[in-house]
């Protein structure tokens, strides 16, 4: 690449957090390879890790998993075979079960990303963090409605939410969605415990 097109490209690297974790972008994740795909048969130096190991698609999938409504980031890899889909039943197969994962803070992102592969981790590894840290805080920072109905979260999925509101993040928020999951005593009790604490979430009716 040229100088100026290295510089285009770190311009648009600044901008993927923006554009997977925007409110209004949806996100369409291919999480498993085609029939007849061999890891031996491609190119020297081409990254065959699994889509959940590698570093880019984690940091992609959790910058979809910050704020947006859950039809907005799904995980094709979910799709069953032979199943002729309307978008509702899309949907529901491809958020439920691991589909779509409740937002991590950015610290808890930062220590699950050094399990991650990269194929240029020296450098990827520091820029990632930051871009998701940036993008937490504009998207958080900015939101007033979090819709995270349908997507079959249970107590460990609200416990790791709570984690989040705890810290403040979303001093603007004002309606929570939360409707339709499986979410029991307990995690009723630790987004309790979350919203109670002063600054959490001052707005939230």
């Amino acid at each position: 690449r040229t100088e100026e097109q290295n510089a285009l490209f770190k311009q648009g690297l600044g901008c993927l957090g923006t554009l997977y974790s925007h409110q209004h972008t949806r996100v369409l994740r291919l999480t498993s390879f085609p029939d007849g795909h061999k890891a031996e048969d491609q190119a020297e130096g081409t990254n065959v890790a699994k889509y959940f190991d590698r570093g880019w698609c984690y940091t992609e999938q959790s910058w979809a998993g910050l704020t947006k409504a859950g039809y907005l980031s799904l995980d094709l890899g979910k799709m069953r075979a032979g199943v002729e889909y309307a978008w509702g039943s899309l949907v529901d197969d491809c958020t439920r079960d691991g589909g779509r994962c409740p937002p991590l803070l950015p610290s808890a992102f930062a220590a699950e990303l050094e399990t991650k592969s990269f194929t240029n981790g020296k450098d990827d590894k520091p820029l990632v963090k930051r871009l998701y840290e940036a993008a937490f805080e504009e998207q958080f920072g900015k939101a007033t409605v979090l819709s995270y109905a349908l997507l079959g979260w249970g107590d460990a999925e609200a416990a790791q939410l709570a984690e989040v509101l705890a810290s403040g993040a979303a001093p603007r928020l004002e309606t929570l969605y939360l409707n339709r999951n499986k979410i029991g005593d307990e995690g009723c009790k630790a987004l309790a415990a979350a919203l109670g604490k002063e600054g959490a979430a001052p707005r939230l009716e």
